[in-house]
Order: C-alpha cells, then structure tokens, then sequence
C-alpha cells in the first residue's frame, strides 16, 4: 500500500525526541542494583563536588493525582525511591550535567546503603507472605474484587485449568525520551509519551504548576508510553527546580527493567460448566495478577469488558486478586490485560471439547453469539456474525489437510472491547492552499494519520497531496486524547466526519454574504448559480471540531476474529516452529483495508510471539532480561506467513460503521498457537511461552 504518512520518515526526517537540537543538562538515573531493600543512607557529596545537580526523592513534592483503576501506570507518592526500593532498577535519584557522558559518570559517584530483603519473586511466594513488598499494607494481596452475573450452575460436568500467562514487554523500537523546558509560567515539555494533552494534566496536578506538552513523533508505543508518566514528571521537576532545560533518553536495558510499562503477568484457576451437547452453562475465573512493586493495576479489569468473549454465556463469576512482588510494574500494552483472557478463555473451550471427545469447533459453534446487538450481563455488543467467520476458517480444507503430514493446526475465535467512550477533537484549517489536520496526540505509527488524510480527501472531494497533518499542543488542543483501547478508527472517522462539515457550512456561509447568493459544495469546490468557482483551498478558514460517543457501556465496538495456526513441532529438540497463520476478521467497515492487513499482521506477530518466546526471566529477584538477546525477541524468521481476511460486519453505532482492531489479534493468536501445539502433543498445554521444555516433558 502507498501510506501517505511515512514519507518524512523514509527519508530520515522524523524528528523523533533525540534528533531534536538540545542544549541544556542531561539527566542519568541512580538505580537500585537490588529487587528488595532498604534505603540506608544516600551520599552524593562527590556529585555536587564536581559540579553535577542531583535531584532526590526528598527533594519531591507531588501533589494528589486521581486514584483510579485504569490499564496504565499512575503516580504514587514518590517517582523516586525514597526509604526502600522494591525492585531492580527502580530510579533513587537524578544526577543532571551539561554532557552526557559526564553525567553518567557523575551518576558512579552516588555513594548509597542498602540493607538486602528477601525478594518476592513471583505470585505463588507473594501469597505465601514471609516478606511483604508493602510491609504497611500487611500483605502482598493489595486489591480484590469480584463481579458476578447469574448463578454459577452446580452438580454438573465441569473442567477446571491451572493457567500461566508469563510476563512481558512492550519494547518500541524507541525507548522513551523526555525534554523539559523551564518557562516563566511552567514547563514546556516535549517527550514522547503517549496521549499528551491527558498526561500533561496529569503531571500539572502532581507538580502544581503549569505543563504544556507538545507532541513528538513516537517510534511505536501500543500503551507502552503511557508509563513514561512518573519519568515525565521527574524530569519537568528537575527542569523547574534547577531552572535548567533537561533531557533524558531512555537505554533499553532500562527499559526492560524499570520502564513500568510490561504487559500482564497472570495465573488462573478456570473453572467452566457445561451440558452433555457442549453448551457451556457457567464461567468461574480466579485470577492473580502480578502488579510487581505497585498497589493497584487495571490490567485484569479491563476483562470485564469480554468475559465470555465471543460466547453466550450468562453465568459468570470473575475474581480478581492483585498482587505485589519485587518486579518492575505492568503497563499497558497492547490490549492492556485482555490477551492473557481471551487465551484463558480459549483453553476452557479446548478442554471442554477434549471432555466430551467432540472436534474442537463444535463447542465454539455451539456457544457462538448468534443474535446482535447483544446485550451481555456485563457488556453491550453492537454488532458481528462469529459463526461466519468459524465457517469461513472451517472451509480451509488447505490447512486442516496439514494434520495428514504431521502438523498440528489450532483453532481459537475471540472479540476484544474496542473503542471506550470518550471524545477526540482536531483542528482544520486551509491555509496556504491546503487543508491541514491538526492533531493532539503525538504519531505511533500505526497509520492514524494516513487515515485522516485520506478521509479529508474523500469527504472534501480534495486531492490528498493538497492535504496535511500537524501536531498541535495541549493548550490549543485541549480534547484530544489519541491512540489508546483501539479507538481511533471510530474516534478519527468521527472527528473528521464532523469537522469537515462544519468546515463546509462555514465556508459556504462566508461565501454566500459576501456574494448574496446561494452557494454549493461539491468535489472540493463551491459554486454559484451564475456559473463562479471558489476552490475550497482557496479560502482561508479553521474549525475546531470535538467528536463525542458514549454508549450503553464503557466499549462501544466490537471486533470479532477466528485465526487457525499451523505449528511442527519437534518433540526431541522440543523446538515448536509456527508455519502458518490465517485471520478471519470483523473490523466493522474498514477504513482502510490496507491498514487493517497492517494492524492485524503486527497484533499477530506479537501473539505468536507471546506463545512461544517473548518472557521476562528473573533469578532470585533479580532480572536477567537485560538486553534484547537475552530477552527471546523474534525475528521475522521465526514468524510464519500470516494472512489476513476481511469480513465486514458494520457496527450501526460509530461513524462510518468502523471498530477498533489494533489489539484484537494478539489473545486470538495466543491461544489458536497453544491449540495448534496442542494438537501436536495430543496433550494439555497450561503456560505461556512454551519452551522446549514444556514439549519434552512428560
């Protein structure tokens, strides 16, 4: 596809946080070398000696932000480690110079006490409760809740799982990067965080003065860069403090170890009842969510938005339970705690089948949302056809046949709650002789931008290489949020749609009182009955628009999607390797189909990988995931071909009938390559990644 909003970047134009030109003091962070201890003593005498700054958590004074569960990293009362620390690279202070190099080494100098504490390496020791993360909170648990819809039937069959899904990381190919700026009013910040307009209150609330962000450019985040909020907020109060401009830069051993910013580290007990023809008649989840060195984390409540994914399902009990170990805390990425359900869920679909020795499909078929809108106990699904897209990958007699030559070929179906309500403003103007988009929120990537510009086109009836995107910054900007919860589908359809007619009617209205006479738009031009045409780029003019939606419920759209994986798995090596992958997928009206392929393929990409490689490996509280070698990325070799089919199903609630995909296909790819390797061993599968000693064990 040609994207209209790379050409910068092919070029080496675009301008990312460390190509901008920067003058001012760098900052290096202090870091534990300890998952678990306490905080002594801190001497930083050598520093100020050799001209360095040093900011501490002492010197901090954080103002309340709000309390709320949400699927990203919050404040807590310090950024900074002040009495203890409580996992491997949590920031203790900020060492600032005028040359990086210098700072870093000023950073050595940091002369800090610890006094060692047995660390808590994961859930099960958590639980056990012989050394507490948060010794005022007096246990390792530090939230629970519980939701519950209908009866959970008794007396019936049932399976019952132990499930693992392992810990990860977002890893942007960019880390993160912030640059502060001192004004008389405040701090001006450019950094590449994720929804600006919303941290940069944030921040002002926590520090109590005035920050204005402007948007950069970001090399990928997917909810990743939301956690740059405590980083942010750091470096704006040095920046005040010191009455410096200052930058900091991210490496990415810190980003494997303390950006906040992995995904969800989950254990399940799974429970589902079911009836002899396979109807499942109820849903019990316990989970445990790993929140490392945190005290909340909305990751495994944003579940609550799918519990029974695709399924009717109507009795359902779903138990959270968050806990604290000595580990770097979860953020947001991509599909912020949904993946690790839709897999849990899809594994109680298999083990059901297995239960009652039926094909797999058939329990899915069974249970299949067949009627929409369908309102759920806990959610209201707008629109989709499941079973089409189950029939549709059922007809691939192509990939099924693979069995016959020794393949193992999975099948998995899920939905994900797309497109939260919210709002989303944008700036249109025409100046000279374009129409230029302005936007809040700084560009991921994922071809947001690409589709603003092809939709003005479309709905102006104006040439695309006539029309532009800009970012513009909070203060001008106030509404716009961004990518964020696969959104901006809907949310830019929306905000385009409704600006570019209101352009229109305040254009043709200026024309029509200059003229004093009825005016007509079409095809990028207005007109008069007396045959006069004033092109649209021709008239200087700006309209703020702000798209709103707010549905019966929190998620507005609802994407659907079946995937089949095909794996060969080696038993002797126990080496598992994917060889193909196909996605039947409902994104309402696409867009941009092309776009769509794109989405899909990269939230594919990652699920396989999730599957099989990508973990977090910790040795007695320490992190040994340093680097990405040691971390199991793939390349694109070890990915399979991934193919990708578009099957409609308008939603008659958003703009344009568009849903949200960007993260819909990561728990579906999970769980169809568990399938698939499950099919091959013809035995249970129960974590995440499989490593080869998962195959060669008994």
């Amino acid at each position: 596809m040609r994207r209209l909003d790379v050409e910068e970047l092919i070029q080496g134009k675009g301008k990312y946080v460390d190509d901008l030109k920067f003058k001012g003091y760098y900052g290096v962070f202090v870091r534990s070398p300890y998952p678990h201890a306490n905080i002594k003593s801190l001497d930083f005498t050598d520093i100020g000696k050799k001209g360095g700054l040093v900011l501490t958590g002492k010197d901090m004074t954080i103002g309340e932000t709000e309390e709320v569960e949400r699927e990203g990293s919050s404040l807590g009362q310090s950024p900074l480690a002040l009495k203890k620390v409580r996992y491997m690279g949590e920031p203790i202070a900020m060492v600032l110079s005028d040359d990086p190099y210098k700072a870093m080494d000023l950073a050595e100098l940091a002369q800090v006490d610890f006094e060692e504490l047995p660390p808590v390496n994961d859930i099960d020791e958590a639980l056990e409760g012989r050394s507490l993360v948060f010794e005022e909170l007096g246990s390792n648990i530090v939230g629970s809740k519980t939701f519950e819809y209908g009866n959970m039937p008794s007396g019936g069959r049932e399976v019952s799982l132990d499930l693992y899904w392992s810990r990860s990381s977002g890893n942007p190919i960019e880390p993160f990067g912030v640059v502060a700026y001192p004004e008389t009013w405040g701090i001006r910040l450019l950094a590449n965080m994720q929804a600006p307009n919303f941290l940069a209150s944030e921040i002002s609330r926590a520090l109590n003065i005035k920050v204005v962000a402007e948007p950069l450019r970001q090399g990928g985040s997917f909810g990743a860069k939301f956690s740059l909020l405590n980083y942010a907020v750091i470096t704006a109060f040095a920046s005040w403090k010191f009455k410096v401009p200052v930058k900091w830069i991210e490496t990415r051993t810190e980003h494997l170890m303390a950006s906040n910013s992995s995904g969800p580290e989950r254990k399940f007990k799974a429970r589902a009842t079911f009836l002899a023809d396979g109807t499942v008649t109820g849903l019990d989840m316990r989970v445990w969510e790993d929140v490392g060195a945190a005290t909340s984390g909305g990751q495994a409540f944003k579940p609550t938005g799918i519990l029974a994914g695709p399924y009717a399902i109507r009795n359902i009990r779903y138990e959270v339970n968050l806990v604290a170990t000595n580990k770097n805390p979860p953020g947001a990425f991509r599909g912020a705690g949904t993946p690790p359900h839709t897999w849990a869920l899809e594994r109680l679909m298999d083990a059901i089948a297995d239960e009652l020795d039926v094909e797999r499909e058939e329990v899915r078929r069974r249970n299949l949302i067949k009627s929409f809108p369908y309102e759920a106990p806990y959610a209201f699904y707008d629109s989709g056809n499941p079973s089409q897209l189950l029939n549709l990958a059922l007809s691939r007699n192509d990939i099924f046949s693979l069995r016959e030559k020794g393949y193992g070929v999975g099948i998995a179906c899920s939905t994900d709650p797309s497109t939260p309500s919210g709002q989303e403003e944008i700036l249109l103007s025409v100046r000279n002789g374009k129409v230029v988009i302005g936007v809040g929120y700084g560009p991921e990537g994922q071809g947001n931008e690409h589709t603003a510009m092809r939709l003005v086109s479309n709905l102006l009836g104006v040439p695309v290489d006539r029309v532009a995107v800009e970012t513009i910054d909070s203060t001008k900007l106030t509404s716009s949020f961004g990518p964020g919860g696969s959104r901006m589908a809907v949310f830019m359809a929306g905000a385009v749609k409704g600006a570019t007619e209101e352009l229109v009617r305040k254009v043709r209205t200026k024309l029509e009182r200059e003229l004093g006479e009825e005016v007509t738009y079409s095809n990028g031009t207005f007109r008069t009955k007396n045959g006069m045409e004033v092109p649209l780029t021709k008239v200087e003019e700006e309209v703020k628009y702000t798209f709103t939606l707010q549905g019966k419920s929190r998620f507005n759209a609802y994407p659907f999607a079946c995937d089949l994986s095909v794996v060969k798995v080696d038993e002797t090596t126990g080496l598992v390797k994917p060889v193909k992958h196909v996605v039947y997928i409902d994104p309402g009206t696409p867009v941009d189909e092309d776009l769509v392929r794109e989405q899909v393929i990269g939230g594919t990409y990652i699920g396989i990988s999730l599957a099989l490689y990508e973990s977090y490996v910790y040795k007695e509280g320490k992190l040994l995931s340093l680097s990405l070698s040691d971390y199991n990325i793939p390349t694109a070799a070890e990915i399979p071909e991934i193919e990708v089919n578009i099957v409609p199903t308008p939603s008659p609630y958003t703009p344009m009938g568009a849903k949200g995909i960007g993260e819909i296909p990561v728990g579906v790819a999970a769980a169809a390559v568990t399938s698939a390797v499950e099919d091959a061993l013809k035995r249970k599968v129960n974590r995440i990644p499989i490593t080869p000693e998962d195959v060669t064990s008994d």
